[in-house]
């Protein structure tokens, strides 16, 4: 019975953390090219690619994160607005599967202490239904965007954006 409580708890603290994993993404910069996060390349002399990699399918969310770095990198570099020269948009699902089937020979030992000293069982693992192939599925959303940073006035053009009002607008 003590397998099957160990079992209950370990699927209980894996659910625990596929919520907290589901749960809104923080605005941060990327730690590697397949975690969640902003990157920004500097292409040439004012003009960037940025993007925001969300560990998700929401493109909108994505965008307005890409967005969000836009501004406050155009807002680092000292200029007032930036165009958006180009845009893509790219959704992928990640599939990986997981072999996890204890067969016979496997042991578990189990150590139990109360007052009077401490036992210890060693028994075998016998063949268990609740441990098959696991399919895990990730989907995520990465959208790229090359601007150009300036000082125009963004009221003069459709395709300026005021990197002030972007960062405003869309910061937490």
């Amino acid at each position: 019975m003590g397998a099957l409580r160990l079992k209950i708890a370990v699927l209980a603290g894996s659910l625990a953390l596929t919520a907290a994993c589901a749960s809104t993404p923080t605005y941060r910069e990327a730690a590697n090219s397949r975690s969640s996060g902003y990157t920004d390349t500097q292409i040439e002399t004012n003009r960037y690619q940025v993007g925001y990699r969300l560990n998700d399918d929401d493109v909108a969310k994505a965008q307005s994160l890409a967005l969000r770095r836009a501004a406050e990198l155009t807002l680092q570099k000292g200029f007032d607005t930036f165009e958006i020269v180009s845009q893509s948009a790219n959704r992928d699902t990640e599939r990986e599967r997981t072999h996890h089937m204890p067969g016979r020979g496997d042991t578990v030992v189990q150590r139990n202490c109360g007052l009077l000293g401490c036992s210890t069982t060693v028994s075998r693992f016998p063949d268990d239904p609740f441990y098959h192939d696991i399919e895990t599925e990730r989907n995520t959303t990465v959208v790229m965007l090359e601007i150009i940073l300036s000082d125009k006035d963004a009221s003069v053009s459709p395709s300026l954006y005021d990197a002030s009002e972007v960062f405003a607008n869309l910061a937490d």
